[in-house]
């Protein structure tokens, strides 16, 4: 009732004399939120023209007011009348390509809310950096939201540094360096040839070009086989192992040239009449004629009957 009382009052003194413009002027200063039943009247603060309370744009948007249209401040789908909201403004469509935008700030052409393909050498995806191998991030061409390649870069004597997405550019330890390679003084160098682990799977080793070959003790048939570069008694081997008397294949001894075994003959450099002393020499083998302790494998020279060389004592 007094709701509509005051209505009625308001209207009658916008025709009213001038006389009676004072009781006017009383009419409308009565604060309308005491009338009873005029409660739905009060400002929410959703069409004063201002950006206020929680409203993303200027009376829309946010918990209270109504939904935004294209081309309107939103931070969620929710605060626009299209259902999607795309780089903070209401959009048209999803729009989320890895080259696509929905403001002409951001697009190759077009309005902002109308998304499109995002301005050309526009970064987009991510950096990466595995397998030696460093990628960069890759760019928009302004026509197609598709995301181009990056650029490629060898990290060389480097590894990955996975937290950064790049190479590694100094070292301080061998794991920040590439396989086969070797952390001095903050630079990555190559290992020698033989070196074991630095990236290499077991039963490898570094060759000396920085790759991952059989180590010594493997098994092999040519000298390329090998991380050394040297196959000897049919397996990889640490040296030459060239001299008499000295195998790579001694048991339990694979891969390192060692002595051979005391009383074994070494095919056609130590057989015969002579044989290996065990410490890498070939001398003569017991009861051959003899002047000196040193000619036989034995380490003696009996002077009776006949200097001849003491017989080589069997391995128990």
């Amino acid at each position: 009732m007094w709701k509509k009382q005051h209505l009625l009052a308001m209207a009658l003194c916008a025709g009213a004399l001038s006389t009676l413009g004072m009781g006017c002027e009383l009419i409308a200063s009565v604060d309308r939120s005491r009338i009873p039943g005029d409660e739905d009247v009060l400002d929410d603060g959703c069409s004063d023209g201002t950006k206020n309370n929680e409203e993303t744009d200027v009376d829309c948007g946010g918990s209270i007011c109504p939904k935004c249209d294209a081309a309107k401040a939103c931070t969620a789908a929710t605060d626009c009348t299209s259902g999607f909201c795309a780089d903070d403004v209401c959009c048209d469509k999803a729009c989320d390509a890895e080259c696509d935008s929905c403001t002409a700030a951001l697009k190759a052409s077009g309005d902002d809310g109308e998304c499109g393909p995002s301005k050309a050498e526009t970064e987009c995806g991510e950096a990466t950096c595995s397998e030696g191998v460093e990628t960069s991030r890759g760019t928009c061409d302004g026509e197609n939201v598709e995301c181009g390649p990056g650029e490629e870069k060898e990290c060389e004597e480097f590894a990955c540094n996975e937290a950064a997405n790049a190479c590694f550019t100094e070292c301080m330890e061998d794991a920040h360096c590439a396989k086969c390679h070797e952390c001095a003084d903050g630079a990555c160098v190559l290992a020698a040839a033989g070196a074991e682990g630095l990236g290499c799977d077991e039963g490898q080793a570094c060759d000396a070009a920085g790759e991952c070959k059989p180590a010594n003790g493997v098994e092999c048939t040519e000298a390329s086989a090998c991380a050394t570069g040297l196959c000897v008694d049919g397996v990889c081997c640490d040296t030459a192992c060239d001299t008499a008397c000295m195998a790579c294949n001694v048991k339990d001894l694979e891969g390192t040239c060692s002595n051979i075994p005391l009383g074994t003959e070494d095919e056609a450099d130590c057989s015969g009449i002579n044989t290996c002393d065990g410490k890498g020499a070939c001398k003569l083998v017991g009861g051959e004629e003899c002047t000196t302790n040193e000619q036989c494998a034995s380490g003696k020279c009996l002077p009776s009957p006949l200097f001849r060389c003491d017989e080589i004592p069997e391995t128990p």
